[in-house]
């Protein structure tokens, strides 16, 4: 893997730790990006991904969410699992408010689904990928 796809698995990483943290405690964004890079070496092009996926998902929660709930079936968004609501939360950002990162939406995805299997549970994966799949058709 290139250093530069191992950077974008990091930072894809600690945007979803940032999101959760934010998620669980009252914490600024800026105090929580802050953490972020004090925990993470990236390079300034990394940090400007992180920095506008993390912000982005944040102020686009609630389109974001409205986006998830239309493609959930016999479900609420209330009862998904607070990590898969952030992974889809944050994929869906990339591939909206991204794009000048010029990153596929498979990569997207694939990268989704790599941090479904990694912080989340068994079932996870395949509930996200269809999930993504539905709302990436329509993007």
């Amino acid at each position: 893997m290139s250093e530069f796809k191992q950077q974008r698995k990091k930072a894809r990483e600690a945007v979803l730790q940032a999101l959760y943290a934010k998620h669980v405690s009252d914490e600024s964004q800026e105090k929580v990006l802050h953490d972020i890079f004090h925990r993470y070496d990236f390079d300034s092009q990394t940090k400007k991904f992180v920095e506008k996926l993390f912000t982005e998902t944040i102020e686009n929660v609630e389109m974001l969410d409205k986006k998830i709930e239309l493609n959930l079936d016999n479900w609420t968004i209330d009862r998904l699992n607070v990590i898969d609501r952030l992974i889809i939360q944050m994929s869906i950002s990339e591939m909206i408010f991204l794009k000048d990162f010029d990153i596929s939406h498979k990569v997207t995805i694939s990268s989704a689904l790599e941090n479904a299997k990694k912080f989340s549970s068994e079932d996870s994966t395949s509930f996200v990928n269809g999930v993504l799949d539905t709302i990436y058709k329509d993007l």
